[in-house]
């Protein structure tokens, strides 16, 4: 009998954003396991050797260690404060990376960066950014059904196809004993993620030496066209995707297939 070997799929390790636990991406990422060795992560910024920090760098750290796990390099793929942190990661030690795609991340460059770095010393950083919207936020519901019909009506989680929001509904909560659910992702730790933006990358698209490209969401409110310009005067390749800011939620197929077209280019890239 003649000896065939089958290759071994490339890791593909997914980051996600800030809020949202791995498995609140199921819907989106599962089919992405036909062709790679799929490892989403469960919840940055949660471990005590890791307390959310200036500028992410203690962020970037956990995520270099739980890369330090894999034998080969790995595609790093993140969404939103993921994406960030992959590319901080892959900066840091590029070995062990194939590539990097970003999804809508939150990269302040130039101007952004400035002001990120003034709202933070003169201390209005909560307006500048989600973190004012996320103080006192909801955490606990009577069941899953009744979180699921809160999240429904609320304007970022409108948009989720059927799917999404009960992978985030099933992924991003915990039942307690009584029956009532509550949030995995800890708001507190939710809120300092947002307080310590990194303002320090305005270089860092000439500093990351593996292929990187972005997907941005043609109607975010983070990566605006204004950013996305300036992002592709930085020699960043960059795709759009129909949707907002969450657009893996709320247009699964379209993110896939896009990401997919754009590891086809990276992995190609000498």
């Amino acid at each position: 009998m003649r000896r065939t070997d089958t290759p071994v799929p490339l890791p593909l390790v997914f980051a996600h954003a800030n809020g949202f636990p791995g498995q609140s991406y199921r819907n989106f990422l599962s089919p992405l396991a036909v062709r790679f060795d799929l490892q989403p992560l469960d919840r940055l910024g949660h471990h005590p050797d890791f307390p959310v920090g200036h500028n992410w760098l203690a962020l970037r750290d956990e995520l270099l260690e739980h890369l330090a796990r894999f034998d080969t390099p790995v595609i790093g793929v993140g969404h939103s404060m993921g994406g960030v942190l992959m590319a901080m990661a892959a900066e840091r030690i590029p070995a062990r990376f194939h590539c990097v795609v970003m999804l809508d991340p939150p990269l302040m460059l130039g101007f952004d960066a400035l002001a990120m770095k003034a709202a933070k010393r003169l201390g209005f950083v909560d307006q500048l950014t989600p973190a004012g919207r996320t103080l006192g936020r909801r955490d606990n519901w009577p069941d899953r059904q009744a979180m699921r019909n809160y999240l429904r009506r609320r304007g970022l989680f409108r948009r989720f196809t059927d799917q999404a929001l009960d992978d985030y509904v099933d992924g991003g909560s915990r039942e307690l004993d009584d029956g009532r659910v509550v949030l995995l992702y800890d708001p507190d730790i939710e809120v300092a993620v947002f307080r310590h933006l990194p303002d320090h990358l305005d270089d860092l698209p000439n500093r990351v030496h593996v292929p990187l490209g972005v997907l941005a969401g043609s109607e975010s409110d983070v990566l605006t066209a204004r950013r996305r310009r300036r992002l592709r005067r930085r020699g960043v390749r960059l795709a759009k995707v129909p949707g907002g800011h969450m657009f893996p939620m709320e247009q699964p197929e379209a993110t896939r297939q896009a990401l997919l077209l754009m590891l086809d280019t990276l992995l190609e890239v000498p």
